[in-house]
Order: C-alpha cells, then structure tokens, then sequence
C-alpha cells in the first residue's frame, strides 16, 4: 500500500513567462520523451503577470482515444504600435510549441506533429474605461500528456 500524504504546498505556482518555439524544433519523439528545447532557440518569450493567465489543459476522449486541448490565454498589456504590429505579422497561424515556465515546474505543449495555433486578438474597447488590451492566445489538441520539468 502506498500512502499519499494530501496537503496543502506552502507555495504558491504561478507562470511566469512563456516561451514559443517553431514546433519543427520539437520532434514528437523528444516531446514524447520530455526532452525540452532549448530556451536559446525560442522565437519569442513573453512575460507573465501571473494573475493575467487563462490556463485550461482538458483531458478529453475522442473515439475512446485521450488527448489534451489546450486552451491558453493571456493580455498583451504593452500595447505599443510597435508590438501590436510584430504580434500581427508572428501570429494568427498554427505551427508552434510552448513552454510554459512557472517558479518551480515548466510545461511543454505541442510538438512537430501536434503544431500549436496562436491568435492576437483585439479586445480593445477604447471607451475610456482603461480595460484595453489584446489577447495573445494559444489553442490546440495533442494526444500526449503535457511533458513536466522542475526547475
């Protein structure tokens, strides 16, 4: 028998920066394997504040076969014209991977095979309420578990 001592960390987990890779870098047998890329050859790397973060990791069946969808948002909260112009041209297309870098454990998604969407969204209102913002937005299913790492 085997106990699980079920209690609380005396920590909090919270993302800090996510780093986007082109997901030809990550070959499906290294994200299979939690071999992660190495963060030299990310494309873009983006800071977090933790309480700005939408993660949802489903596990979900299709046919009887378990995959993940992935469904990860945060603000682009620069929004400079220099910024919304590069996120314009990087984004809104599939064919990226992702690690997620929290304070003590990153997370891998996606892979070669499995390529990763990302959407820049214009959430602005512009109606003086100072809730203006774009959304940066990573969507897509894998049928392997999302690879861990501790830091």
């Amino acid at each position: 028998m085997e106990l699980f001592f079920n209690k609380f960390e005396d920590f909090f987990r919270e993302v800090r920066t996510i780093e986007i890779y082109d997901a030809t870098d990550i070959l499906y047998i290294n994200a299979y394997n939690g071999i992660f890329p190495i963060k030299s050859k990310a494309l873009y790397i983006f800071e977090i504040i933790p309480e700005t973060l939408s993660r949802k990791l489903s596990s979900k069946t299709r046919n009887g076969n378990p995959f993940t969808d992935i469904d990860i948002s945060f603000p682009l909260l620069d929004m400079s014209i220099q910024n919304i112009e590069k996120c314009e041209e990087y984004f809104n297309k599939k064919g990226f991977a992702t690690v997620l870098a929290a304070n003590t454990v990153k997370t891998l998604l996606g892979n070669a095979a499995e390529p990763l969407r990302i959407d820049f969204i214009d959430n602005k209102n512009e109606d003086n309420s100072g809730n203006d913002e774009y959304t940066i937005a990573i969507s897509g299913e894998t049928i392997l578990k999302p690879k861990l790492q501790g830091l």
